[in-house]
């Protein structure tokens, strides 16, 4: 079956899959009014067609220009003080000791050795790619490259360990598939292919993503945090493999979504329900969903608006949590809590870009510097998207 056949399988699978996989689960409040409206605007939404530009899903060239530079550079910079923690992780070590598997157990909301190795290596592959482009040093891109060919040659699929339901697995994979892919858009596009990672190797990595694909675009369905990681699952591995079906199902399930996730007032959706964590899960998905849709040409998810709101919704969400942990304000007190790591500098640059005032959200963003690994999504944002004008 040809990719955009697969492709429109899935996409006609979410609907019987929504039913599937709310079962068993607490109910998701969703705003239904707002997100009704905005529906309409998503249905007519402008979708990227290739060329896609690359490196193009968090890092662009002149990104990685940029970070070289404010490292090799003697002045104090954000940029800078946050590569220097990155450096800090030991699993971006040209040392470090890989183990790829032919499958990973996934256990339910704890996370088991295998489901740990697979993440652990996937970030791995991440920070020895983002090494190499900003330091040059080849030892790291020998050690991202192997990590990438070790796990597409072995991996075959997730299991579930006993009590885990099959839809924890299209969230592990939601998460792991943008850290894969752009450890692989680093090694595959910088300064034109400097890596020389062999096509049969990139052709065997195409195919391991597809097996990620498989898990995470069913996590998209779903409307929370889960459905943010899903459709950002389904852009990246668009922008990677240049499939424009993949990469604008993955932008409009976003624009979809937001306005249940952020509130009318502000209020991020699970803040009240649930802890100051997760609501950031989703914070940090849409403000790196956002970061890729520009880099493609498009600031749709950073400047949507529902009905005759002044403001972007999302920055209302981004500016109702920071006011949560600053000053405990709204539906939970979150002062003893953070920012959680890898959005907060991309959402500062994104809406300082686009002239939207976000002041509290910048204030967390500097009392939280430099933000460090997150465990899910990809951190370090002051070492790539700091900036020191605010």
């Amino acid at each position: 079956m040809s990719r955009i056949a697969q492709f429109r399988f899935r996409t006609m699978s979410l609907a019987l899959l929504v039913a599937a996989a709310g079962s068993g689960y607490a109910a998701e409040p969703f705003d239904t009014a707002s997100a009704a409206s905005h529906d309409a605007a998503a249905a007519v939404a402008p979708t990227a067609v290739p060329p896609f530009k690359h490196p193009g899903l968090l890092m662009t060239q002149n990104r990685l220009a940029s970070i070289r530079a404010a490292v090799q550079s003697g002045n104090a910079s954000a940029m800078k003080t946050g590569f220097n923690r990155l450096l800090q992780d030991n699993r971006g070590s040209h040392t470090y000791a890989h183990q790829a598997l032919a499958t990973v157990e996934v256990v339910r909301a704890a996370g088991g050795p295998q489901e740990g190795r697979w993440k652990n290596d996937g970030f791995a592959a991440y920070l020895n790619a983002l090494r190499w482009a900003v330091t040059g040093d080849t030892r790291n891109r020998d050690k991202a490259v192997q990590i990438l060919d070790a796990w597409s040659a072995k991996f075959t699929g997730f299991t579930l360990a006993p009590g885990t339901d099959a839809p924890q697995a299209w969230l592990e994979a939601a998460w792991g598939l943008p850290v894969w892919a752009s450890a692989a858009e680093i090694l595959r596009h910088h300064d034109g292919g400097a890596a020389g990672w062999p096509q049969a190797s990139q052709d065997r990595f195409n195919s391991y993503l597809n097996k990620l694909y498989g898990y995470a675009n069913q996590a998209s369905a779903r409307t929370n945090n889960w459905g943010v990681s899903g459709a950002l699952a389904m852009m990246a591995a668009g922008v990677y493999q240049d499939d424009a079906n993949r990469y604008n199902a993955g932008l409009n399930r976003i624009k979809q979504l937001i306005p249940g996730i952020v509130y009318s007032s502000g209020e991020v959706q699970e803040l009240a329900a649930r802890d100051c964590h997760h609501p950031q899960y989703s914070l940090a998905g849409i403000a790196q969903a956002a970061e890729m849709a520009t880099i493609q040409g498009d600031t749709s998810v950073w400047l949507l608006k529902v009905g005759n709101e002044s403001q972007p919704r999302f920055s209302r969400g981004l500016e109702y949590m920071a006011k949560s942990i600053l000053y405990g304000e709204g539906v939970r007190d979150c002062r003893s809590f953070g920012l959680y790591p890898g959005y907060s500098e991309i959402a500062v640059n994104g809406y300082m870009n686009r002239g939207t005032p976000i002041a509290n959200f910048q204030n967390a963003t500097k009392r939280g510097r430099p933000d460090g690994n997150a465990a899910e999504f990809i951190g370090w944002s002051a070492a790539t998207h700091g900036r020191d004008d605010f």
